[in-house]
């Protein structure tokens, strides 16, 4: 034994490149393992607020987190979450709320990241045709679709302002039209979400776009968000951890650099390149769901407890979900920020 030790002694002097070699071989191996393949659906079609996601692609961050991520288009969060809930995929971009009352039903997932912390429920209209403040909604037709989840916190939303849902007329149309029933006169108003509208709007040549947030009237609810299931958290806790920090490293990375989150978008989404400047838009304007002085000073997409604890009591309050326990039973922080 002491032979084989004066051997090794004699090759670190006599050749420090070969020992170096085979360390370098030893890492290089260890690199070369292959990475994790995982799904991430989205909300929607992609727009541009989901340009951090393809940024992260784009620029190595969950590769370098060990995962290798395949993003799928969704139709709608319901969708998105039930899907994450039943094992179909590994994480959902949607909305915390329809997270929220999907869990209540015992659905077995949770939201392990906040991203828009801000609601992003809304009301959009045309500027300079006779809505100017949230009072001139008094009379006015709100157009909305059957099974949309913004007809749920409309009266809270009116309560806010001072209105009830007799001072307002809904319009019920099809999902798929409610855009373009607005822009040809069928209603004052459309619900939507305040990242989507504007672009949505002017897509179907409504140029000059009015909005007011929810939030501006003082309602708190979770916004949209990233969805695991529960045995995903109880089998695959690691994964999580690494996806979740390496989405916060490109939402970061794009506010600071939005063109080149477009680009990354456009690029895996050809189809996409005519609508740069209004997928910058739509992108710039989500960042204003971003923040709320509750997460001051946290870590991007840690949660804020008290605001989940508002949101319990609006959607007791409006949509008769049972009340929890505990909110914990939604949302968790544990992997944000390690």
């Amino acid at each position: 034994m002491s032979r084989f030790f004066r051997l090794i002694g004699r090759l670190v002097v006599a050749a420090p490149w070969l020992i170096a070699g085979l360390i370098a071989g030893a890492a290089s191996s260890a690199d070369a393992q292959p990475a994790q393949k995982a799904s991430l659906r989205l909300d929607w079609t992609v727009l541009g607020y989901h340009a951090p996601f393809y940024l992260g692609v784009a620029n190595g961050y969950y590769r370098a987190a060990g995962i290798d991520l395949e993003i799928q288009e969704g139709k709608g969060s319901p969708t998105t979450v039930q899907l994450v809930g039943n094992g179909s995929i590994d994480f959902g971009f949607a909305d915390s709320t329809t997270a929220t009352l999907l869990i209540s039903q015992g659905l077995p997932a949770k939201v392990v990241m906040g991203i828009f912390q801000r609601s992003t429920l809304s009301l959009f209209f045309p500027v300079g045709k006779g809505i100017a403040k949230p009072a001139d909604l008094k009379g006015k037709r709100i157009l909305m679709c059957p099974g949309d989840g913004l007809i749920k916190y409309l009266p809270a939303y009116l309560k806010a302002i001072n209105l009830t849902m007799d001072d307002v007329k809904t319009v019920m149309v099809d999902c798929g039209i409610k855009y373009s029933a607005l822009a040809q006169g069928q209603a004052d108003a459309v619900a939507t979400y305040g990242y989507a509208g504007k672009p949505l709007l002017q897509a179907v040549g409504v140029a000059d776009v009015g909005k007011f947030d929810y939030a501006d009237a003082g309602i708190a609810l979770p916004a949209h968000g990233i969805v695991v299931s529960q045995k995903t958290i109880a089998e695959r806790a690691d994964l999580v951890r690494r996806f979740v920090a390496a989405t916060a490293k490109a939402w970061i990375e794009a506010q600071a650099k939005p063109d080149e989150a477009v680009a990354a978008m456009v690029k895996a989404n050809p189809l996409l390149s005519e609508k740069t400047a209004l997928l910058k838009d739509t992108l710039v304007d989500s960042f204003h769901y971003l923040e709320i002085p509750a997460i001051a000073g946290k870590p991007f997409g840690w949660q804020s407890p008290e605001q989940w604890a508002k949101a319990e009591a609006t959607l007791v309050e409006y949509v008769d979900m049972p009340k929890p326990a505990s909110v914990d039973q939604f949302f968790t922080n544990a992997f944000v920020g390690n």
